[in-house]
């Protein structure tokens, strides 16, 4: 990941104020990260590398009237550059590619998240997926959505409309399927 350099790392500048911040942002940034399609084992690192980032500027970043849009965007830059390193070094190979996707198996998912979510989170459009991770599962504002993903409050809602709706819609599905296999289930236990 990024490489952020000693002398950044030893300013003696806020790092209570940091401490605090990071506590407060740590887990669910992580989260939005996973829900988005990161890889577990590379949101840790992407998390890390924001707030190395956000640690580098802190002098700066504390005037700023939304400091967490800009962790946020500072992650989601950090992970679209991630995931286009990794489609360059595997070009043709699907499988290393498909290695680079987020796993709705990981064992740590159903801590976090349920692997369904992550299912139906990974089906969205990747705008519409960010949005909708940003306000639902992180809470952010809709200001605070459009700030981080530079784009206007309008697309923020609008987008976070047909998030719902879909993820209703997979909801409804999941939960007849459900049901139908339940009733299986059941109808074949009767038999016996």
């Amino acid at each position: 990941m990024t490489s952020v350099p000693a002398a950044a790392l030893s300013q003696p500048s806020c790092d209570a104020e940091l401490a605090v911040f990071f506590r407060e942002h740590h887990q669910e940034l992580r989260r939005y990260l996973r829900v988005s399609g990161c890889r577990a084992d590379d949101c840790e690192d992407l998390v890390q590398d924001a707030f190395l980032i956000v640690r580098k500027r802190w002098q700066t970043i504390t005037y700023f009237d939304n400091r967490k849009a800009y962790l946020y965007k500072v992650a989601i830059r950090l992970w679209h550059k991630h995931s286009r390193s990794s489609r360059r070094e595997h070009p043709d190979d699907p499988q290393q590619r498909a290695q680079t996707i987020a796993d709705p198996r990981d064992p740590y998912a159903d801590i976090e998240l349920a692997d369904t979510l992550i299912d139906w989170f990974s089906r969205l459009p990747p705008r519409r997926r960010a949005v909708a991770a940003l306000r639902l599962i992180v809470g952010l504002s809709e200001l605070e959505t459009a700030e981080a993903l530079g784009i206007s409050t309008g697309t923020v809602k609008s987008e976070l409309c047909k998030a719902r709706k879909t993820l209703k819609e997979f909801h409804d599905r999941d939960t007849i399927a459900t049901g139908d296999r339940r009733r299986a289930e059941a109808e074949h236990d009767d038999d016996r």
